[in-house]
């Protein structure tokens, strides 16, 4: 059986409800979406990287540092029906989704969950998750927690802090890698009330039976969700 080949989208919304242009948003001096392009662009075992945006200037920004970016449609209700858009032009066995506003991106563990992908075809989704031990981290709802089974499922993932009493506990990271085909379907796949009582899209995979592979791997990492998580990014880049 012949590798799969490895396409990498960058959903990239310029008309965030919380944070408005935060694509372009500077973070020591350069836009947020180069800062993640930069590092996904380091990934082995990727054959392509492109940015998915609604915005023109999102595009200028990208091709005018080199990159490769394309226009999708405004009206997208998540950045993964962004990426299938993307993938459907596109003839890659495995799509990887790499976060827009993830500028301390985990490059080794990526490279990690494409090589898991590439080595069993009946994965159909993967994702990341880092062991934690801070309680205040176990507490916080925008912290996202995920629990498996013993062959690296996952068996659910909450705002709340789970497992109960835990001392220590996986933390969620926002990458995720879909056979192409699997990624074409999620669009057309039922919402169910868990990934709507806890607005966690990845849910709706295991809501309508399908397993998510969950590799775990040490990797700290800070989200630009509101501009003041902004100050925070920048003193850790800094600080490295």
């Amino acid at each position: 059986m012949s590798t799969p080949r490895v396409l990498a989208v960058i959903p990239a919304r310029y008309g965030s409800t919380r944070f408005p242009g935060k694509p372009l948003a500077e973070i020591n001096g350069l836009p947020l979406i180069l800062h993640v392009y930069r590092r996904a662009a380091r990934i082995r075992g990727i054959d392509e990287l492109i940015v998915a945006t609604d915005d023109r200037r999102v595009r200028a920004v990208v091709e005018g540092d080199g990159g490769t970016a394309v226009l999708t449609a405004r009206s997208h209700p998540t950045g993964t029906s962004r990426v299938a858009e993307v993938a459907a032009k596109h003839r890659y066995g495995v799509v990887v989704n790499i976060q827009g506003d993830e500028p301390l991106l985990p490059v080794r563990c990526v490279e990690r969950l494409i090589a898991v992908m590439r080595s069993d075809p009946a994965i159909v989704m993967g994702t990341l998750a880092s062991p934690e031990s801070n309680r205040h981290e176990f507490m916080r709802s925008d912290v996202v927690k995920v629990v498996c089974d013993h062959d690296g499922n996952a068996v659910y993932f909450s705002r709340s802090p789970v497992p109960y009493s835990a001392k220590g506990f996986l933390r969620h990271i926002g990458v995720y890698a879909y056979r192409r085909f699997f990624l074409l379907k999620y669009g057309s796949l039922r919402r169910g009330p868990l990934e709507r009582y806890e607005t966690l899209e990845q849910l709706r995979a295991i809501e309508n039976g399908f397993k998510i592979r969950v590799v775990s791997c040490r990797a700290t990492s800070i989200g630009v969700d509101l501009p003041s998580d902004v100050k925070r990014v920048e003193k850790r880049l800094r600080s490295r």
